[in-house]
């Protein structure tokens, strides 16, 4: 496990454990017997002192630590009593303190060690877990959970929050986890939370630059399920992989905004941004990882001392997907990218900064590709010994086999290219395209409205005559007309053995 990952895991340490990845039982001890453990099996030295009374188990003094990789720190989460008590109907209330702090002592190699207190804090936090130790659910509830940078530390110099602020709340919290045990621990979670508040602030007075980042996001939600081993080995990926680790999950809010100002040598840039819907989708497994994103209505207004005029765009969609496959294979395995900005708007301020006589048509543009295809992995790519040999040998870690364009489109100032194309590839044909492997396929393109673009170009004094001229003939090479008016189109073919056709005429 990396040490970002770590770092991440340790200060939403709150949230696991409302999340309660591990299975218990309806009493108290066995609650605390199965989180402990579970704890312990991702990395964590597990510590605490236990009292019983009247079926209620008091656990004191609770200490979870971790020791990063390479000698580059630790991680130490804190507790000074969790009470978990026998409901009497086969249910467990668990009651946490209403701070916890998460110390981080870091010292990497490159640069100055770090030592920070986190405190996770929480009001009106009510859990109750209920089932059998097949079978569990834990129903959570908060007024308000947070983050809150209380101690930092650089260089043996402490940071005052003038200088270094982290602020984190979630407001109005409600969440619901099942978790089932059998040969894996299958967890499914469901969290919603009225408002997220952030507040983010640096001042370096030495370097003369600062900034501040303050914003919220409104109902926010996640779903997701997680398949894990019960005896899991969080240092070594590969093996989690191998044994059956995967998951899924997404998370979404229904709008946000932030404010932001930075200065930088004396200089200062404001301004603020916002946007509706937005949503992120993970999954996972030892064949491939897959991201899919989408953000609707994004809205940025900025002020910077580089222009003397408020800077502002707006896009109603933007969205990108990922696919890419992780896992060593001997066969080809599929992979995709994608990526969508879509009606994308400036002012007319910045409009008129290259094109004050509005030549150009200021209409949304959208620049939008999809892209899929298969490649064949050497290694696996959570195996780091693995591509590092790779790198030593000069081995390539994979070979594309397939690529295809589902869709290209670039829509603006009033010309359209539209694209769509399938090829394969030759790796055992590193000569014919120097040192590629040789493709083979078609690519099919439209374009419409150029001519007039090149007009409007030369009118602005962008293009001149004779560089217009080149233009127009060179598309005249690769094109035909198209359709319909000012509409050209083009059949480019790539075969076997290196030939290169254009609309059946041959350039290569």
């Amino acid at each position: 496990m990396n040490r970002t990952t770590q770092l991440l895991g340790s200060s939403a340490f709150a949230a696991l454990l409302m999340a309660a990845p591990a299975c218990a039982d309806v009493t108290p001890q066995q609650v605390w017997d199965d989180l402990a453990a579970y704890l312990g099996s991702t990395g964590f030295d597990v510590s605490a002192d236990e009292t019983t009374q009247d079926e209620t188990l008091t656990v004191s003094d609770v200490l979870l630590s971790m020791d990063l990789p390479e000698g580059e720190g630790n991680i130490r989460f804190a507790a000074d009593q969790i009470v978990l008590s026998d409901l009497g109907d086969g249910s467990v209330s668990v009651t946490f303190p209403a701070k916890m702090p998460i110390t981080m002592a870091l010292t990497p190699a490159e640069s100055e060690p770090v030592d920070m207190v986190v405190d996770t804090t929480q009001t009106g936090l009510e859990m109750i877990v209920s089932g059998t130790p097949e079978d569990m659910v834990y129903e959570y509830s908060a007024d308000v959970m947070g983050f809150v940078l209380s101690e930092l530390v650089v260089d043996g110099a402490p940071v005052g929050r003038d200088e270094a602020r982290f602020d984190i709340a979630m407001n109005t919290v409600e969440g619901k986890s099942s978790v089932a045990l059998g040969e894996m621990r299958e967890i499914a979670q469901e969290l919603s939370v009225a408002e997220v508040t952030y507040d983010l602030a640096f001042n370096t007075p030495d370097a003369a630059s600062s900034g501040v980042f303050s914003g919220r996001m409104d109902d926010l939600t996640s779903e997701g399920t997680t398949s894990l081993p019960l005896d899991l080995n969080s240092e070594d990926p590969a093996a989690m992989f191998a044994e059956g680790l995967e998951g899924e999950g997404t998370i979404a809010i229904a709008g946000g905004s932030m404010q932001f100002s930075a200065t930088e040598a004396g200089k200062t840039t404001t301004g603020e941004s916002s946007n509706g819907e937005s949503q992120l989708r993970v999954s996972l497994s030892g064949d491939a990882v897959s991201y899919e994103g989408s953000t609707e209505d994004l809205a940025l207004g900025m002020t910077t001392p580089d222009l003397p005029f408020p800077l502002a765009v707006n896009m109603a969609e933007s969205s990108f997907n990922m696919t890419i496959p992780v896992a060593a294979a001997d066969e080809p395995q599929d992979m995709a990218f994608g990526l969508t900005f879509g009606d994308f708007t400036m002012s007319d301020m910045l409009w008129n900064l290259f094109d004050p006589a509005k030549t150009l048509p200021r209409d949304p543009a959208t620049v939008s590709v999809d892209l899929t295809g298969t490649v064949t992995p050497f290694v696996d790519l959570f195996d780091p010994d693995a591509i590092a040999l790779r790198e030593q040998t000069d081995g390539v870690p994979g070979e594309l086999n397939t690529l295809t364009l589902n869709d290209l489109t670039v829509d603006a100032v009033g010309a359209q290219l539209k694209g769509s194309g399938d090829f394969s590839f030759d790796n055992s044909d590193l000569v014919t395209f120097d040192g590629m492997p040789a493709p083979e396929g078609t690519l099919d393109l439209t374009l419409q409205g150029a001519n007039a673009l090149i007009d409007r170009l030369i009118a602005m004094g962008v293009v001149a005559q004779q560089d217009a001229m080149g233009a127009r003939m060179m598309m005249s090479m690769f094109s035909v007309p198209g359709s319909g008016e000012d509409s050209l189109k083009s059949k480019i073919e790539v075969k076997s053995n290196g030939q290169i056709l254009a609309n059946g005429q041959r350039i290569k």
